[in-house]
C-alpha cells in the first residue's frame, strides 16, 4: 500500500500546516487507500547540525549513527515512502526553526540527489505575509534532494486552506500515484537538470576517496547523461 510521510516542523499543538496536511489525508482517504505518518517535532527529537559538516566528507551522518536522536529513523522513513510532504509555519519571512534544522541535517544528500525520482509537495501556513517566499525556499530545497515537487499548499489568514482546497490537493496527490503505477519514471525540472550536470561534472574528476563520487560511481550516475535517465535507473531498482 502506498505510504505517505509528512514531516511538519512546527510545535504547535494548534497548527493549521498540521490541520491542513490532516485534512488532506481525510480527503485523499476517499480517494486513494494509503497509510500515513504524519509527524512534528513534538513526536521525534532532531538535533541540529553540530556544524562540522563531516557528512559531505565521509557520507555518514555521525549524529544519525549515535543513536542520540531519531533522525536515523525520520531519514529511514524519507527514503522509503511513496510520496514526502514537507510542511512549515512561517516564521519572519522564513520556515521555523525545526524545519531548518531538518533541512541542515539533510543537506549533504543534495549533492547525491538522494530522494531521485520521489514524488512530493509542500505545506505553508502564514498570518500574515511571506509565505510565498517560503514556498519558494521550501520547493528549492526538495528539488535539490531530487524530488519531483507539486504545487505547494498555503493555508493563510486570508486564504484558509478549506475543505475544497484539500480535495483539491488530495486529488493531485492520489493522480501522481495512480500514474507511478504505469509511468513510474517522473519528470525531472531545468533546475535539477542543471543541478545533475554540475555536479556529474565535478564528480567525474574526483578519485574513489572521495565519498560523494563513490556514491555517484556506485549507482551509476556517472553513466547517465541526464538526471531523467537516472530517474528511470532508478525506477528500475524499485520494481
Amino acid at each position: 500500500m502506498t505510504h505517505i510521510v509528512a514531516y511538519i516542523g512546527s510545535r504547535n499543538p494548534h497548527s493549521q500546516t498540521v490541520r491542513a496536511v490532516k485534512q488532506t489525508k481525510a480527503a485523499l482517504d476517499r480517494i486513494l487507500p494509503a497509510t500515513w505518518s504524519i509527524l512534528t517535532p513534538l513526536d521525534m527529537t532532531i538535533l541540529p547540525s553540530d556544524g562540522t559538516a563531516d557528512e559531505f566528507y565521509t557520507g555518514v551522518d555521525h549524529i544519525a549513527e549515535s543513536g542520540d536522536d531519531d533522525s536515523s529513523a525520520l531519514k529511514q522513513l524519507i527514503e522509503t515512502c511513496d510520496y514526502l510532504i514537507l510542511g512549515t509555519p512561517t516564521y519572519g519571512h522564513n520556515v521555523s526553526g525545526d524545519m531548518k534544522i531538518l533541512m541542515d541535517r539533510l543537506t549533504y544528500w543534495a549533492h547525491l540527489i538522494r530522494l531521485s525520482n520521489k514524488p512530493g509537495m509542500a505545506f505553508v501556513s502564514a498570518t500574515t505575509n511571506g509565505f510565498l517566499e517560503v514556498g519558494a525556499l521550501m520547493e528549492q530545497f526538495m528539488e535539490s534532494l531530487g524530488v519531483v515537487i507539486g504545487e505547494t499548499a498555503y493555508h493563510t489568514t486570508a486564504a484558509p486552506f478549506d475543505e475544497a482546497a484539500a480535495q483539491n490537493v488530495a486529488h493531485r496527490i492520489a493522480e501522481v500515484i495512480a500514474n507511478l503505477h504505469t509511468q513510474p519514471v517522473l519528470t525531472p525540472s531545468e533546475r535539477q537538470e542543471q543541478m545533475f550536470r554540475a555536479y556529474r561534472r565535478m564528480y567525474r574528476r574526483r578519485d574513489e576517496g572521495d565519498c560523494e563520487a563513490r556514491y555517484w560511481r556506485e549507482r551509476g550516475m556517472l553513466d547517465c547523461d541526464t538526471l531523467q535517465e537516472y530517474f528511470a535507473q532508478v525506477a528500475r531498482q524499485e520494481r
